[in-house]
């Protein structure tokens, strides 16, 4: 029989197969590394290598997003705060833009009184003391400005213990 010529593919599989064994062939001994301190030193190197890349890619970003959102939050309260503040002028920007809210302001401000009317200027009530001697006719008394403490708080009208 006559030799077989070989084709491109048993060529190309033979070249793969020697470039295969050629890389994956074992180091021979006399070749391999031997210096262990120097072999600890490379770990060392690439285990600080790890860790910086590890801070540097994910520790110090994650740190870095949480203190921005927290910094967004506050600026973001900051914001409905002011809008809520931008908000009531625009109100009374609108109400003083009415001749009614422009009397209005003119009486609250200024003290106008229309032709025909009477102004009157009511003062503030004093805080009255109430402390008082511990002795017989004043225990009374401190007793009922006691209750009708209690009482105009929990009705929440001033003037309720006063009513008949």
């Amino acid at each position: 029989m006559a030799p077989r010529s070989k084709t491109t593919v048993t060529r190309a599989k033979e070249r793969t197969r020697d470039l295969t064994r050629s890389v994956v062939r074992p180091t021979p001994e006399d070749a391999k590394f031997k210096h262990v301190a120097a072999i600890w030193a490379i770990r060392a190197l690439g285990a600080t290598f790890t860790v910086a890349a590890i801070l540097s890619f994910v520790v110090i970003p994650v740190r870095d997003f949480r203190a921005q959102s927290k910094a967004l939050d506050a600026k973001t309260a900051e914001f409905e705060a002011l809008a809520d503040v931008n908000e009531q002028l625009q109100i009374e920007v609108s109400e003083l833009s009415t001749p009614e809210g422009i009397r209005n302001a003119a009486r609250s401000l200024l003290g106008y009184v229309l032709p025909g009317e009477q102004r009157l200027a009511l003062t503030q009530m004093p805080a009255l003391p109430t402390d008082m001697p511990d002795t017989w006719p004043y225990t009374m008394v401190s007793d009922i400005v006691r209750v009708r403490a209690e009482v105009a708080q929990a009705s929440g009208n001033a003037l309720s213990p006063l009513a008949p």
